[in-house]
């Protein structure tokens, strides 16, 4: 029926989704974040990483390790980056891509958007796309690689991320992804929250 309500677990999505949403326009605005943050070096980014224009604003210490040194990527490949931020990886990966290749950034989150752009605006093949991860604003078969930072955690339907990923890579694509997972199904009533989940 085309005016029935969503049931408890789309209502729970949609409120897990806005509150990741709007906790990470507070980090992108600087007004606060929830996560730890850790020396760049802890996570995979080299001195020449940080060194590079842009990384240093582009870095917000809100990953757990960067993706783009495990997507071997490859002069003139396509890449997507999920939940991009700032677009830290996205200038990484724009460096191992090279002038002829692409680089385009998702996140759900227009603050984080307008510091990524901002970030990268001295990189042409570096674009930024607002859109959900369950929900990619892009074609079937449009990237070689796609990478993650520390954001596929935070979807609260993740088989639908792991479909979209399939969906959008070329036939013998790759995916990266640096993120955190649990080894057991027991999560404490209190980490259930959408506030602990958007962390």
């Amino acid at each position: 029926h085309p005016c029935a309500m969503p049931d408890d677990a789309d209502d729970a999505a949609s409120r897990q989704r806005q509150h990741v949403s709007s906790s990470y326009s507070a980090v992108a605005s600087k007004e606060g974040s929830c996560c730890v943050s850790v020396s760049p070096s802890l996570v995979g980014y080299s001195a020449t990483d940080l060194s590079l224009s842009g990384v240093a604003s582009a870095n917000l210490g809100v990953g757990c390790g960067t993706p783009v040194r495990l997507a071997s990527l490859k002069p003139e490949e396509s890449v997507l980056d999920l939940g991009c931020g700032a677009g830290v990886d996205c200038i990484l990966a724009a460096q191992e891509v090279g002038e002829a290749g692409t680089v385009v950034g998702v996140d759900m989150t227009q603050d984080m958007l307008a510091k990524a752009r901002e970030n990268s605006k001295h990189l042409p093949n570096v674009k930024y796309r607002l859109g959900e991860i369950e929900h990619l604003p892009a074609t079937d078969g449009e990237f070689d690689a796609v990478i993650s930072n520390c954001v596929i955690n935070l979807s609260p339907e993740k088989d639908k991320v792991c479909r979209e990923m399939f969906r959008v890579l070329k036939p013998g694509g790759r995916i990266a992804i640096s993120d955190v997972v649990s080894k057991t199904d027991f999560m404490p009533e209190h980490l259930r929250t959408a506030e602990a989940l958007a962390c």
